[in-house]
């Protein structure tokens, strides 16, 4: 008798145990960064998780008056949205019609759609197709580039959640003289909350955190977004970690905000997206 009940004892033990180190994998690289930000120069280059010998919260107003980082900001905002509202659009109308019209056309764009989840990203053809599109080194030509590269998941997961809608919906739209258009912005699209709000969440992080994208496509220093600016902060041969730090800090409060305000529609979205493909 004795044994069972130890059993089941230790198993909420190791639950805990197993749950307390995650934590600290997870929140000891924040810890690090959130205690760095407020070191100076020399304490903050042993990046250590020793209290500061001294605070330094003017590393915050330094990023902002001297690291461009209002104008870096500006340029985070509008890549962002434009890469987030681009991919809900586009990504909702495709997986709409996908869903509701079955066939051979369709099952192929599917199916094509099922490789660009696996596909590298080349960079090299996608700078010489913006140049002969004449969008190399602008904001629509990144924008149109992040949203190309959530299309394959994002169309994926709205497929899943739509194939769940019944299609009587339809049906007694198109009977009260509702044209496609009308069907899906006043009806469907409504019905989709949840896994549109994921889809939100998923690609402003991608889009606000991205670093190559904007690395290669637009090297002008007056274009980068809040991630590019931590080499406004880089010596010869070494960075002040303090700034750094603090610069990280400022760039992931917008994601964090996004995902305290959708974060009890993003399970939802995703398992009901995954649910059927």
């Amino acid at each position: 008798m004795t044994r069972p009940r130890t059993k089941r004892t230790l198993a909420p033990a190791a639950i805990y145990l197993l749950a307390a180190l995650v934590a600290v994998v997870f929140l000891a690289p924040l810890y690090l960064v959130l205690i760095t930000s407020v070191k100076g120069s020399a304490e903050s280059a042993t990046m250590g998780f020793a209290l500061p010998g001294s605070w330094h919260f003017d590393n915050y107003l330094t990023v902002v008056t001297t690291g461009n980082a209002l104008r870096a900001l500006g340029n985070s905002v509008l890549i962002a949205a434009g890469a987030t509202g681009g991919t809900v659009l586009i990504c909702s109308l495709a997986a709409f019609v996908i869903a509701r019209r079955p066939g051979r056309i369709t099952g192929g764009v599917y199916s094509y759609l099922l490789t660009g989840l696996i596909a590298p990203f080349a960079f090299i053809p996608a700078i010489r197709l913006l140049q002969e599109l004449g969008l190399g080194r602008s904001y629509l030509g990144l924008v149109l580039t992040d949203v190309a590269v959530q299309i394959p998941f994002i169309t994926l997961t709205y497929v899943g959640f739509i194939k769940q809608l019944p299609r009587e919906i339809d049906e007694a739209a198109l009977l009260d003289g509702a044209g496609p258009l009308r069907l899906f912005f006043t009806i469907i699209f409504p019905l989709l909350r949840p896994v549109s709000f994921t889809a939100v969440v998923l690609v402003f992080t991608y889009a606000w955190n991205e670093f190559q994208n904007v690395l290669f496509l637009i090297p002008d220093a007056d274009r980068w977004t809040l991630p590019m600016t931590v080499f406004t902060f880089q010596t010869t041969h070494s960075f002040d970690y303090g700034l750094v730090c603090a610069n990280l800090v400022l760039t992931m409060l917008p994601v964090v905000a996004v995902y305290l305000a959708a974060q009890k529609y993003i399970v939802s979205g995703m398992a009901a997206g995954a649910v059927k493909g």
